[in-house]
């Protein structure tokens, strides 16, 4: 069932496809986008992981099911073939003719060049299309060049999400040419010298003058952490990991709960938000990646109190069931359900626990009981208690919509398979 869903996921994907020079792209709330957050670059990175799941092999059909349905594209081969074909075209063209055109507008992983280069690079790999490597290799370097030349500034974003958090993370996978190796230097010094250090520790605003800390994965010190942990090991540099770990210690210190690990979702809090949150942007989902990474790097029992204790909170929460209006509506990526899913099936594939991958089914059947058929094919709505009707539009893309849901099924279904980004 799982790998017909797929299937029917990627047609439903096709068929709302929109062209664009070069290949298609694809819309939120009714506007074009390329990025991996929403877009074309999104679409691209879910194929890659279904791809590298072995579940939807290029070119074929997973054994047992009925022959691909054509939506809006055409030609042979599935309905995978054609939008990986698709959006691989449509990010090379932009790659190689619109640079710094205003579809891409930053150099932010999740809304920018950056995130172009992930998706290109992680086909290239799955696949080994060197066109695509070729491409993302262009991108990564014209980033490492604006870099060097951009003129200081003290309220740029640092995180994961838009910042040089994530811009790190994405040249620390390509550091072996001297541009991109000199840049992440530059990003990484510049990242811990907008810390602020608190009694517990360095942590990090989204833009220095922010109100208010988040310091999750997503916009704060946990993902700037984590992309420290990271330049500390490719680049040899202690001072970068030391930082890292201080910073997770003091995330320790903030998050220590009765009833498992969560860190508050904002700091000072508001009356009218929750008080944590269980996703991967701003809970344990996201910030549990900083500990393992740790824990791998220079093992210590703390670190492994911090897995667990993550695991724990995830666990005492109750989802997927919705307690209250508002509480767990979000069945994509970054803010729910699939996100704690692909979570559970990388600890099991580091664990070979059997009750994470029990646990990650029984998460896989509430998204699968919320499935919305169309004429073309499957997709899923997120719910915003809200509004009336309540069922937001199913969108396509990775971090909400149904290309991400759609590669996490894959990857349960062949749960030792490796991540293409462990960060995500």
């Amino acid at each position: 069932m799982t790998a017909d869903v797929v299937r029917q996921a990627f047609t439903w994907i096709e068929s709302v496809a929109v062209p664009a020079d070069g290949g298609p792209c694809w819309r939120e709330a009714g506007e074009p986008f390329d990025d991996l957050y929403a877009g074309t670059a999104g679409v691209l990175l879910g194929c890659a992981e279904v791809v590298a799941a072995g579940a939807y092999p290029p070119g074929g059909v997973p054994a047992g099911a009925a022959p691909p349905v054509t939506g809006s594209g055409s030609g042979a081969g599935s309905a995978l073939d054609r939008v990986a074909a698709g959006a691989r075209d449509r990010l090379v063209h932009l790659a190689r003719h619109k640079p710094d055109a205003a579809t891409l507008p930053d150099d932010g992983v999740f809304g920018g060049w950056a995130g172009a280069a992930v998706a290109l690079r992680a086909w290239g790999r799955v696949t080994g299309d060197p066109v695509a490597r070729d491409a993302a290799a262009s991108v990564t370097a014209r980033i490492a060049e604006r870099l060097r030349d951009r003129p200081v500034d003290p309220e740029r974003c640092s995180d994961v999400i838009s910042g040089d958090a994530g811009i790190l993370l994405t040249l620390l996978d390509d550091t072996g040419r001297p541009v991109v190796a000199q840049a992440a230097h530059v990003l990484a010094d510049g990242l811990v010298g907008l810390a602020e250090e608190h009694p517990d520790g360095p942590h990090w605003r989204m833009r220095a003058g922010d109100e208010r800390l988040m310091p999750g994965f997503s916009h704060g010190t946990a993902g700037v952490a984590y992309a420290l942990a990271v330049a500390g090991v490719t680049l040899r540099r202690d001072d970068l990991l030391d930082t890292a770990v201080r910073a997770a210690d003091g995330l320790l210190a903030m998050g220590d709960q009765p009833d498992g690990w969560a860190l508050p979702l904002l700091v000072p809090p508001r009356p009218d938000r929750p008080a944590v949150n269980f996703g991967w942007c701003h809970g344990p989902t996201g910030t549990v990646r900083l500990f393992t990474l740790l824990d791998t790097v220079d093992p210590q029992p703390r670190w492994q109190r911090a897995v667990d204790g993550c695991l724990r909170a995830l666990r005492d929460s109750g989802l997927p069931q919705r307690r209250y209006p508002g509480y767990w509506d979000n069945l994509a990526r970054c803010c729910g359900t699939a996100g704690v899913g692909q979570l559970l099936v990388d600890r099991y594939r580091a664990t070979a626990d059997p009750a994470l991958l029990a646990w990650a089914h029984r998460l896989a059947e509430d998204v699968l009981a919320r499935t919305v058929s169309t004429p073309t094919g499957v997709a899923w709505s997120n719910t915003e208690h809200t509004r009336t009707p309540a069922e937001l539009p199913p969108e396509p893309g990775f971090m909400q919509g149904a290309a991400g849901i759609a590669s996490w099924l894959a990857r349960l279904a062949a749960p030792t398979t490796a991540p293409v980004l462990p960060w995500l």
